[in-house]
């Protein structure tokens, strides 16, 4: 199992209000484009445009257009995206979380402290050992973060904590993984993203 290293995709522009985390990309034999969320199967583009209200219309053979839509919508939410994990061993070039172990994380606390308009992260998907939630709580472990949880705490969708990063209190909300094997359909998933992007 050879070491990947996340491509250098971390589009910052401001305001943005919400930083969307996932654990790490696909395999590169699974890209469409070079950019977050890469696999055609994923549904997270399309729940994004759903919600923007702005069309997915370029055709993957047109890698400038199909960023370019990507990053007007992440403009128009206000969204940052990024994954927990920069460096990482992965079993079988599988896409999934369970397959892969991380060795070393983004640097998140510098896009929160450039950032002083940000005021909550999503963290996608929770199921697995390696997925953004589980990833995301080792990584503020690691970084000696203060966190707070409310009582009775537990690892799934719609539950929140907060992180407190220069004295500002973020809040760390966790969602459904995108993924096509994820048994959450479109319609749920909008649903459950809207409340926290508009």
């Amino acid at each position: 199992m050879a070491l990947e290293t996340h491509p250098n995709w971390f589009y910052d522009f401001s305001p943005m209000k919400t930083l969307i985390l996932g654990s790490f990309p696909p395999h590169q034999s699974k890209h469409a484009f070079p950019f977050y969320y890469p696999n055609k199967q994923n549904r997270f583009w399309k729940v994004m445009s759903q919600i923007s209200g702005i069309a997915l219309q370029a055709d993957f053979s047109d890698t400038e257009k199909v960023i370019e839509e990507r990053k007007a919508i992440m403009r128009k939410l206000s969204v940052g995206i990024h994954d927990v994990a920069l460096q990482i061993v992965r079993k079988n070039n599988s896409s999934l979380d369970n397959n892969i172990e991380i060795v070393t994380y983004q640097d998140i606390v510098s896009i929160v402290q450039n950032h002083t308009e940000m005021e909550r992260i999503l963290l996608l998907g929770f199921s697995a050992k390696n997925s953004a939630a589980h990833s995301f709580l080792r990584y503020l472990e690691a970084e000696k973060i203060k966190s707070e949880f409310p009582s009775g705490f537990r690892i799934k969708a719609n539950n929140s904590f907060s992180v407190f990063i220069d004295a500002r209190k973020i809040e760390c909300v966790i969602l459904n993984s995108t993924s096509s094997a994820s048994a959450v359909q479109v319609p749920q998933l909008v649903e459950q993203f809207r409340k926290y992007l508009v």
